[in-house]
């Protein structure tokens, strides 16, 4: 051994008995309790900073050695991990509070000291906990933490700071009984802020307003962002169940005596950040240049949870989604051994700003509040249905009630193709227009598997109208005359319905490139903070640095309707299609800063809601993109809809909640299978999920797109994919045509490799994503295999 060598051991030593337990482990879910389906995890930490304001101890009480119990209780795992068996400290008394409320189902107590919530059910003495129980042990201030229904933060000017409503002795709370149910008001005497709370009884459960009327700042403070109930029916690690975050299709945060540590929490904008606030989307911003976040999941749905132990709840964020984020902690931050999972509402962002010659950088809050009540609904679930299939099927009942989510009634099984038309390629001296798919070679498309027996079909057109996808919009008529023009597209679309084949036409009337066409950035484009039209750039795949040769803009909502859909509404109805696919609809929600003419995420949803249900009515369907709830009951498909989760390192496993939600009520693919990275593993995603494959596919070479801004085709020829796209379609059509309609109801991990859906008619599918055979349930699977069980067998 060389002295070096010595040299760099003996550091590493004293470094490590410096570092003591303080250590952080950023293996992703602790190396091997990956998604199987996954190859490796994503390593990237979250947006949220660590809560230091008690030191971080070890992450549960001592367990005795040798003493292993069984996963949670939902998991019929054949794997090998589990919780270890731990003795449960001596706890702090439950909160009991005096009664407020009841109903036919349950009681609500309130309790007069610090506003927190106790809810029993009549008939089966089960009882939910605002502030469940603690460790004797746990830091005073900690227990005040825990207790405290209310929790904010704010700023005096630049800095974000939070505080909750029992930190400080000259707070107060104030508790009176209203129909229903209790209000509390609460008074931050210090920062100036007053905010009043109802709880209201339903049949169900709780719900959880916050009146925007009742907020007053009175002094210095600010308000920023308000938590309510942050530590309902929090768990123990001496329980067993999981946290449900709703982050991509869905994820768990397992609930363990024993944890890696760490210093990070789930804490992710519903429906993704607003894209005007860059501070959010980006991990460095310079003057001129900007690096986005890694790749991850959104949020699509406006819900969380807990289960443990037989009992469990669903939070839905009714009023306030598009302003609020999604929380999960793990026990062991800030020395709370509680396993948390919450709603924020944000009342004002934040961004950056550079001023002066040698830019100075500036954060900059917004001046007025985001307007509107804030509501959550909280579901309480118990036995069987306090599980995550459970909070799937609540949720489900939920959109059907509220957001008229109604089942499929089209009975066959269409294969999903989507066809990109052509592009501009800019060249030194002027743009070329790229043909990719002429309209009389999406003719020829149909012939083509319609000769080879499939019947089935449905075909989205990309890039029609003038000077392709990145040409004029969000003006999209005349159609592109290279493809064949007005009368070429009629000709299709008659051609399309002669032979059973339903059309759409993708149309992008959110984000237009540059100043093509008829946009023009300083009136239509929507403003940052800084007062100013905000950059929406494309950015290099390996850096993540902006491309500042892409450059977008985003449309005003209000335009968006007035100048260009309500124009163009009839447009498409003389042209026959079948309906129109809504790029960026689905995914992306922003606020305009304009000081002239502001807006709001809430207003931006309405306006899509309307443009959706318009375009419905006036073509058939309508279709978007990865499908943020408020798409639902307004569109008839969802393309590319997520299928995993982003695999942060303190969740667990992902879990299908979004397709457990809508399978069997609005159809949906997957991205498309000439673009996966493992075949294989995808496809036993869709299998997994009830996912329809597709296919986006060109006419042309691919090779045609190089040095154009079509960069994520990678092999799109039709002549390559024709036969491999039907025996994916017929390896599935069978089984696809059985359940189709069928809800899922049921959802299990059966090891570490093998998963099994199954439908409400009895059909499950089992999957095995390991290249070795798997045994589960008496079953024996093949490498990357599945198994269709009707009837049980």
């Amino acid at each position: 051994m060389s002295i070096r060598t010595k040299r760099w051991i003996g550091c590493v030593l004293v470094i490590a008995l410096l570092l003591g337990s303080r250590s952080i482990y950023l293996n992703a879910m602790e190396g091997d309790k990956a998604n199987p389906a996954v190859s490796a995890a994503n390593e990237q930490a979250s947006s949220v900073e660590h809560e230091a304001i008690e030191p971080v101890q070890s992450t549960a009480p001592a367990a005795p050695s040798g003493q292993v119990t069984a996963t949670v209780a939902d998991v019929r795992a054949a794997s090998t991990e589990g919780n270890e068996q731990v003795q449960i400290p001596e706890l702090t008394d439950a909160l009991v509070g005096m009664k407020m409320a009841e109903n036919d189902r349950f009681e609500l107590f309130v309790d007069e000291k610090t506003a927190n919530v106790r809810i029993v059910d009549k008939q089966t003495k089960r009882e939910w906990h605002g502030a469940p129980p603690m460790d004797k042990k746990t830091p005073p201030n900690n227990i005040k933490f825990v207790q405290a229904p209310v929790h904010l933060k704010y700023t005096t000017g630049t800095e974000l700071s939070q505080t909750y409503s029992l930190q400080d002795a000259e707070n107060t709370t104030a508790v009176e009984a209203i129909e229903g149910g209790a209000r509390a008001t609460f008074t931050f005497a210090n920062h100036g802020i007053t905010l009043s709370v109802e709880y209201r009884l339903t049949e169900q459960g709780l719900t959880v307003r916050i009146p925007y009327e009742s907020i007053l700042e009175q002094g210095p403070s600010r308000l920023v962002s308000v938590e309510v109930l942050p530590f309902f029916q929090a768990a123990s690690p001496w329980q067993q169940g999981a946290v449900f975050v709703p982050d991509g299709s869905g994820a768990l945060m397992r609930i363990k005596a024993q944890r890696a540590q760490s210093f990070n929490a789930y804490s992710e904008f519903i429906y993704g950040s607003d894209p005007v606030f860059l501070k959010h989307s980006h991990t460095q911003l310079l003057p001129s240049w900007r690096q986005t976040v890694f790749s991850k999941e959104q949020i699509a749905l406006p819900v969380y949870g807990i289960y443990a132990d037989g009992s469990g709840f669903l939070g839905i964020v009714s009023q306030g989604d598009h302003d609020a984020k999604i929380n999960a902690t793990p026990a062991g931050i800030r020395n709370i051994q509680l396993y948390r999972a919450s709603a924020e509402f944000i009342y004002r962002n934040d961004d950056i700003i550079f001023i002066g010659d040698n830019p100075s950088e500036i954060p900059l809050y917004q001046g007025r509040m985001i307007g509107g009540d804030r509501m959550l609904e909280l579901i309480l679930l118990q036995g069987e249905d306090a599980h995550y299939v459970g909070m799937a099927k609540a949720y489900r009942e939920y959109l059907i009630a509220r957001q008229g989510l109604a089942p499929v009634v089209h009975a066959d099984i269409p294969l999903q193709i989507r066809i990109f038309a052509g592009v501009l390629r800019y060249e030194v001296l002027g743009k070329t227009f790229i043909s990719m798919t002429t309209f009389e070679q999406v003719k020829h498309i149909i012939d083509a598997y319609k000769a080879r027996g499939i019947d089935n079909l449905e075909i989205t057109i990309e890039g029609w109208s003038k000077g392709g996808v990145y040409g004029t919009q969000p003006k999209h008529f005349p159609v592109e005359s290279a493809l064949g023009g007005q009368r070429g597209l009629k000709e299709l679309a008659d051609y399309a319905s002669s032979q059973g084949v339903r059309l759409y036409l993708k149309a992008n009337y959110v984000r237009p490139f540059e100043e093509e066409g008829d946009f023009r950035k300083n009136r239509d484009a929507v403003y940052g903070i800084k007062k100013e039209p905000q950059e929406s750039y494309n950015y290099w795949l390996d850096t993540r640095w902006n491309d500042p040769d892409e450059l977008f803009y985003l449309l005003k909502p209000d335009r968006v309707y007035n100048n260009h859909i309500a124009k163009e509404i009839e447009r498409y109805k003389e042209l026959g299609i079948d309906g129109v696919h809504l790029q960026y609809m689905g995914d992306t929600l922003y606020s305009d800063q304009d000081p002239k003419h502001p807006s709001t995420r809430e207003e931006t949803k309405k306006v899509w809601i309307q443009v959706m249900d318009e375009l419905r009515a006036a073509t058939g369907r309508t279709a978007v993109d990865y499908g943020n709830a408020y798409v639902l009951g307004h569109v008839d498909r969802i393309d590319d809809i997520p299928v995993d989760s982003s695999h942060f390192t303190y969740l667990d496993e992902a879990v299908p909640f979004l397709q457990i939600v809508l399978h069997g009520y609005v159809p949906y693919t997957a991205e498309p299978t000439n673009l996966e990275d493992d075949p294989r593993v995808e496809f036993l995603r869709k299998l997994e999920t009830g996912a329809w494959p597709s296919y986006e596919l060109t006419y042309e070479p691919t090779s045609n797109l190089q040095r154009t801004m079509k960069t994520d085709l990678i092999s799109s020829e039709f002549a390559n994919w024709l036969e491999p796209s039907i025996e994916e379609y017929t390896r599935i059509a069978d089984l696809y045509a059985k359940i189709y309609d069928q809800p899922i109801t049921g959802h299990e991990i059966l090891s570490k490799w093998v998963r099994r859906t199954t439908y409400a008619n009895g059909i499950s599918v089992m999957v095995n994503y390991h290249s070795k055979p798997q045994t589960a349930d008496g079953y024996t699977l093949e490498p990357y295999g599945y198994l269709v069980l009707e009837g049980g067998r």
